[in-house]
């Protein structure tokens, strides 16, 4: 495992290579605490190694035949499998806990999209910040709030759209996540996505994949830096 917010050099002669790139916050801090960590090895005999190396090679011969509501119960399960495999890593220190305001803000913020008092003013009690340093690292994202309603929306289009969530109600997802209002969340769902959220469920359901963009490889031409930073706010 690597970690690609950290500095590597390494090389491969006569190899075929298998890569799984998963955003930090959909892994538990355990396993992908906020500050860098150096790469692990899980050795091909071990038993979690072996179970990780089929779970990818098999992962890999579907890739290409997955709909848009196996790739989302996917999502939602290999993050937790590839936890399971590796185990904790080394222990966090204070001074590195500290390290990042970022990635602390954003790894709160993603573990805690569900609280109806997930706000500017909640943030910086939880995380002892001040007000200009939350208000500074979301400047580029429309602020604080902006970004957390679009993590939310973001959310619920996953599990709307998710075939295992089929008979939950659009309504009940919506105040799991922090909206109060059905129309007003259906509103900015449709503003967002282009689709109500009914619709979504349905296109999701024939094989279609609204707002999931991002989650497919780049198109010919496109810049593969750009699409795997681009997975980080996916």
């Amino acid at each position: 495992m690597l970690d690609l917010s950290a500095p590597m050099a390494f090389a491969m002669k006569a190899a075929e290579t298998m890569h799984l790139i998963l955003p930090r916050t959909l892994l538990p801090s355990a396993v992908a605490p906020v500050q860098p960590i150096p790469g692990r090895i899980l050795t091909k005999d071990a038993a979690m190694g072996i179970i990780l190396r089929k779970f990818l090679e098999a992962l890999c011969e579907a890739a290409c035949s997955l709909s848009a509501g196996e790739l989302l119960a996917l999502g939602a399960s290999v993050p937790d499998l590839i936890a399971s495999s590796l185990g904790p890593g080394s222990a966090v220190t204070s001074r590195d806990a500290r390290g990042n305001l970022g990635r602390r803000l954003r790894r709160h913020i993603e573990e805690n999209l569900h609280r109806r008092d997930l706000s500017p003013t909640g943030l910086t009690r939880d995380l002892g910040v001040s007000r200009s340093q939350l208000y500074r690292q979301f400047e580029t994202e429309g602020g604080v709030k902006t970004y957390i309603r679009r993590r939310r929306l973001r959310r619920c289009l996953l599990v709307v759209c998710d075939p295992r969530h089929a008979d939950r109600r659009i309504a009940d997802i919506a105040y799991e996540m922090g909206f109060a209002d059905e129309a007003h969340f259906s509103r900015l769902f449709r503003r967002t996505f282009g689709l109500s959220p009914r619709a979504a469920r349905i296109a999701a359901r024939m094989g279609e994949g609204p707002g999931l963009g991002t989650l497919l490889p780049p198109q010919a031409g496109a810049s593969f830096a750009r699409w795997l930073t681009g997975l980080g706010s996916s």
